[in-house]
């Protein structure tokens, strides 16, 4: 547990997460309310990358620190309920170490927050905030990874129980996965186009694959990767299936077909641009430029399907577009990404800014 997180913190948290049984229904999971795209831009962040005169291709447009950065009045529902609970707005849940996002592309956002040990579900177009910290009759102990199946579902990863979970979006179990025995420690998770679940285990050294159906059917690397994975923690899945894995104490990121071939790998130990410190979280954009965010150098690093390093953004800090110890990253359909600035407490999201092809 963090030194920041006191015990005075951690007694207010576990009244609040008590008493959180009492809170409504995360309305905003129900409702196919859209975030506008003018919406996403906070309009004092004027942040690019690289720097002009070269053409702009990343381009900063939030930052969110906590709940009072989605929230649209003090009189709403949850702040009357934290109102009630603690007595102060500033007693809000903000984040402590948050680390893998899911999003829906239009607002819907939940961050995995393994060190309090819950799930964050924030709702930008209907300024709605609630958590998840539990799974039908577990309480949730570090969960990690989160995915989004676009049929109403959410699967978590909970390192410390061994399991993945099923929810329904308002955080009701539908069901826990059958690991068949060999789930020990499951961190990441993505989804295929054919809705298998892509889960990394980084005390199995392996990554399963659940089918459509949510059960067992296979597990990665097979003898075609003959050293192996070590620590593998963040997947993710580009349109053609294709299974991206950060093989985190091998210091790169191992590529595999749909089919689960072994492919290629992408970087290798170091500290200067494209090389890696410790690599963590790693995403797919539409042009299929591959993302990888290393916690030691403070940022992610952009490669193209060949791993030649495109473009390198953030460095160690506090202010908007730096980051502090880093972990997940996710991409939107809409190639919106989104960063999980670890240790500065706060998600920051960005846009890739694709070239128009039209012209």
């Amino acid at each position: 547990m963090p030194e920041h997180f006191s015990h005075k913190s951690a007694a207010r948290l576990a009244l609040v997460l008590a008493l959180l049984v009492l809170v409504a229904v995360f309305a905003g999971g129900c409702a196919p309310v859209r975030l506008e795209d003018a919406a996403w831009q906070d309009k004092r962040l004027d942040m690019v990358w690289p720097q002009p005169p070269e053409r702009a291709r990343i381009k900063l447009l939030k930052v969110i620190q906590g709940p009072r950065d989605v929230l649209s009045a003090p009189s709403g529902t949850v702040n009357r309920m934290f109102d009630f609970i603690v007595g102060a707005r500033e007693d809000y849940l903000d984040f402590f170490t948050p680390q893998c996002i899911a999003a829906d592309g239009n607002g819907l956002i939940y961050i995995a927050d393994p060190s309090v040990g819950l799930i964050h579900a924030y709702n930008l177009a209907s300024k709605e905030v609630n958590y998840i910290f539990q799974a039908g009759e577990k309480k949730l102990i570090r969960p990690v990874g989160v995915a989004l199946d676009g049929k109403g579902h959410l699967y978590v990863t909970d390192s410390l129980l061994g399991s993945v979970f099923k929810l329904r979006l308002d955080g009701s179990l539908v069901a826990e996965l059958d690991g068949r025995g060999k789930l020990k420690g499951p961190a990441g998770i993505a989804l295929t186009s054919k809705g298998e679940k892509v889960v990394a285990d980084l005390q199995a050294n392996k990554v399963f694959i659940f089918g459509a159906d949510d059960t067992l059917q296979r597990e990665l690397p097979g003898s075609d990767l003959a050293d192996g994975l070590r620590m593998p923690i963040y997947v993710a899945v580009d349109a053609a299936d294709n299974i991206y894995v950060t093989d985190t104490m091998n210091f790169t990121v191992r590529v595999f077909d749909s089919a689960g071939t072994y492919i290629r790998s992408i970087g290798r130990i170091g500290d200067t641009p494209g090389s890696f410190a410790r690599p963590k979280g790693v995403a797919v954009d539409r042009d299929r430029n591959i993302y990888v965010m290393d916690s030691i150098l403070s940022n992610f690093q952009i490669f193209n399907q060949q791993g030649q390093l495109l473009l390198y953004v953030g460095q160690e800090g506090a202010l908007p577009g730096e980051m502090m110890l880093p972990s997940g990253i996710f991409i939107d359909q809409n190639d919106r990404i989104y960063v999980s600035d670890t240790f500065n407490h706060r998600i920051q999201i960005y846009q890739y800014l694709k070239e128009d092809t039209s012209k």
